[in-house]
């Protein structure tokens, strides 16, 4: 129950809205409240597919949300007490020099030349397996109306997470181009959570590093005829909704309006695309996780030489839980 988390720290967002955060003491995540309200969800820019169009009003209740992707040690835990997590049926095919697949029962991760931690968001899980957790938990998924509300973090019809420029090294974790430019942020592959800026919320990479499972339905018209006020989505459907861009993804995918969609059995895009001009990223390891940032300390190398060919199920595929607010009476 939210009333039995003790709050940690109460601040303000940047449209001046007090806002808590707490503990959700189940999987010890740090959850964030935010404030009902309501937003224009779509495409402001013209930019995007015909699926993040008409530009309409959306009107939500107050929820809390995890502050971070849910992480491997985290789903850890879930496994531990229900035994219900599974792998994907196929191991990811890495070819690149040093990269590394952790595989643990529910978990697969893939990071490059670094050793993933219980610090790193959990990526290979399915749609089924992540409402598995939000469940144990006592949560949910986010609907795509909240995730894209809580992403935008009371910026209003701005571009990106962080406004309308470009990203910087400390905005988020991103490709740019399938060429040469895989390590600028800081990170060749999936990063720690929370190693980026967050935004006016307090929200931590909700641009970038693993794309995430919503709750709802996808149907490409579905903004046509959506709810006003707390819209769900379709009742059915085949495929789930992705927000939020992931580490391969390039600067089209980090706006705030795109959508995907994934079977809810699926762990991530089946690819074969090889690109080269990769660079290892130079960290300084005595850094603290949540500390490490893109400077002139870890900028990365170049490393030409380096080829890769990304895997035919390539896990990039992460979320985070949303959980409703409970007012007594």
């Amino acid at each position: 129950m939210v009333e039995e988390q003790p709050e940690i720290t109460q601040t303000e967002a940047v449209d001046g809205t007090p806002f808590r955060v707490i503990t959700w003491e189940k999987d010890g995540t740090s959850m964030v409240l935010l404030p009902a309200g309501s937003f224009e969800m779509g495409d402001h820019f013209g930019e995007g597919a015909a699926d993040e169009l008409p530009v309409h009003q959306v009107e939500l209740d107050a929820f809390y949300m995890d502050r971070y992707e849910v992480t491997i040690g985290q789903y850890k835990r879930f496994l531990k007490e229900t035994a219900s997590g599974t792998l994907p049926d196929q191991t990811p095919n890495w070819i690149a020099e040093k990269a590394i697949v952790l595989a643990q029962k529910g978990v697969q991760q893939l990071v490059g030349f670094t050793t993933p931690t219980d610090n790193h968001p959990v990526v290979g899980v399915t749609f089924n397996n992540a409402e598995a957790y939000a469940q144990w938990a006592g949560k949910r998924l986010p609907t795509e109306a909240e995730w894209e509300y809580a992403a935008r973090g009371g910026l209003v019809g701005k571009r990106y997470v962080w406004g309308n420029q470009p990203p910087a090294g400390t905005d988020c974790n991103f490709t740019g181009s399938f060429v040469g430019e895989q390590a600028d942020d800081g990170y060749l592959y999936i990063a720690p959570v929370g190693s980026y800026d967050a935004n006016g919320y307090g929200l931590y990479d909700m641009a970038g590093n693993v794309w995430e499972w919503c709750a709802d339905w996808y149907s490409d018209n579905y903004y046509a005829g959506s709810a006003s006020d707390n819209p769900k989505g379709p009742e059915a459907g085949t495929e789930r909704v992705l927000r939020g861009s992931g580490w391969s993804s390039y600067l089209q995918h980090l706006r705030l309006s795109r959508r995907l969609k994934l079977s809810p059995t699926a762990t991530g895009f089946p690819q074969a695309v090889e690109y080269s001009g990769l660079k290892k990223p130079v960290l300084d390891k005595n850094i603290p996780i949540e500390k490490k940032k893109h400077n002139q300390e870890q900028k990365p190398q170049a490393n030409p030489g380096l080829k890769k060919q990304v895997p035919d199920n390539i896990v990039w595929v992460g979320f985070r839980c949303v959980a409703d607010l409970i007012i007594e009476e």
